[in-house]
């Protein structure tokens, strides 16, 4: 009776969700990130270095509900082009999710960092010259979703519903240095724990990124806004 009439009817706003949310210890820790319209959803054992799970899409809000488009699932690909509504209740830093009976914390509001948001791999530098893909979006999108602390890259396939690899940590910026942290990557569980830090700029609205791998080698990438591939 009291969990009920704690989600009597209000209305949340895309603000009050945007940004990280953490839930669970660290040997299930579970980490979203909202942008105003992409989610991303993972969970990890960090002290034991292992990857879990990851799934996320779209998202809004419709009154007290949020309704999620599932656009990937690495437990299971038949959730992909679902729609989920869930029940929720923000206050006091806490979102709570009826259906699960999960009680979130903030972990950022999408600050400090100055690249929250969701972008996507549309290129490759040579020479301080942009070499753009022909189709960054689909069928096979590689994202990275960030709030103001926390990012996760996930590489999947619209058209088969196939997810491929994913990773993710903390990170911050400042002077023209991207520093990530990192948490969890399906690739090598040696990375965990690395420290990462590149050189970032802004070009023409994408975002440069050029560096070192975590795996060994250089890069030099672009990352175009979500937005802009959707128009």
């Amino acid at each position: 009776m009291c969990l009920l009439s704690s989600f009597s009817p209000i209305k949340a706003d895309t603000k009050d969700i945007v940004g990280a949310w953490g839930y669970g210890p660290p040997e299930k820790r579970t980490v979203m990130i909202n942008t105003d319209r992409v989610f991303s959803v993972a969970t990890y054992d960090l002290p034991g270095k292992k990857f879990i799970s990851s799934y996320g899409g779209a998202w809004r809000v419709d009154g007290n509900k949020l309704v999620k488009n599932i656009e990937w699932n690495s437990k299971d690909s038949l959730q992909v082009g679902k729609e989920i509504t869930e029940d929720i209740q923000i206050a006091n830093g806490k979102l709570t999710i009826k259906q699960t009976n999960e009680t979130w914390t903030r972990l950022d509001d999408g600050k400090p960092g100055a690249l929250m948001g969701a972008w996507v791999i549309t290129g490759n530098y040579t020479d301080d010259k942009v070499s753009k893909r022909a189709s960054p979006f689909y069928p096979r999108r590689t994202m990275k979703v960030l709030s103001g602390k926390y990012f996760h890259w996930i590489a999947y396939n619209v058209a088969t519903k196939t997810f491929m690899n994913a990773g993710g940590g903390t990170y911050t910026t400042q002077n023209g240095k991207y520093t990530e942290t990192i948490e969890f990557f399906t690739k090598t569980a040696e990375s965990v724990g690395k420290s990462l830090t590149f050189d970032y700029s802004f070009v023409n609205g994408d975002w440069r990124h050029k560096g070192e791998k975590s795996t060994g080698g250089p890069m030099d990438e672009c990352w175009s806004k979500r937005e802009t591939l959707e128009k």
